[in-house]
């Protein structure tokens, strides 16, 4: 007597018809067997894969496999916004519901919303619940800026969040740095500069503090020749607030 049985199993149909041996390969993670007198079948969630079928008279009809990896999200990210400060710097603020393996953040930024560089990096506070971290952005662009926040895992994987942007309104054109790249020299021409009680400060790119100058003269010549190659952050206050940045790049 033939017996045929009719097996549902999520979305997989399959006609097992009088086998010998049916077997699958590899560990099962999710699922289990099922026996009977003409063979067996092992199935996992998500995916079946057959490797013999010893009966002439057998036959297999399988659906569509979806295979699946099981994996936990390094952090659930509840928020992430920036916010100008007296439209001179950029704060960014996220907070976290979980995390989970989280090694760090990098918060990069951009003036096209397609080439991103880096501005600071953030180290995670542990696998944890319900952390709030902030970065600030010294040196945003004129006009739109654009933000974005790279998580990096204990294992050197890394996920991103959404874009997001804030406009800064441009400066006028009483204050200017140039040339820009500089080499030896960075000039920072100031209309009227003696009369403003200006001061200019140049720091790293990540925030270290190399020199800070009273402004005296409508031209002040700023001396770069024994700067390392890299990006500078040069910084014109007044009254101990800043008034204008600018990205120096030094070749």
């Amino acid at each position: 007597m033939r017996i045929t049985r009719l097996v549902l199993l999520g979305s997989f149909y399959l006609l097992i018809a009088s086998f010998k041996s049916l077997a699958q390969s590899g560990t099962v993670a999710s699922g289990g067997s099922a026996k009977g007198s003409s063979g067996s079948i092992s199935y996992s969630l998500g995916e079946v894969v057959f490797t013999s079928i010893n009966s002439s008279r057998g036959i297999v009809i399988q659906g569509i496999q979806q295979g699946y990896t099981p994996a936990d999200l390094p952090i659930s990210l509840l928020e992430f916004k920036a916010t100008v400060i007296s439209n001179k710097q950029v704060q960014l603020d996220w907070a976290t519901a979980l995390e989970l393996n989280n090694e760090y953040f990098t918060v990069e930024h951009s003036k096209d919303g397609i080439t991103f560089e880096d501005i600071a990096t953030v180290k995670s506070k542990g696998s944890s619940n319900n952390q709030e971290y902030s970065a600030t952005d010294i040196a945003p662009f004129a006009g739109i800026s654009y933000y974005r926040l790279k998580q990096t895992d204990i294992n050197g994987q890394f996920t991103y969040s959404k874009t997001i942007a804030v406009s800064l309104v441009s400066s006028d054109n009483e204050l200017t740095a140039y040339p820009n790249p500089t080499i030896t020299t960075l000039n920072l021409q100031i209309k009227d500069a003696a009369s403003k009680k200006l001061i200019y400060s140049l720091y790293t790119i990540d925030g270290k503090f190399i020199l800070q100058q009273l402004v005296t003269n409508d031209l002040t010549v700023i001396s770069t020749a024994n700067l390392a190659s890299g990006i500078y952050i040069l910084q014109v206050g007044q009254n101990n607030s800043t008034i204008k940045s600018f990205r120096v790049i030094k070749n």
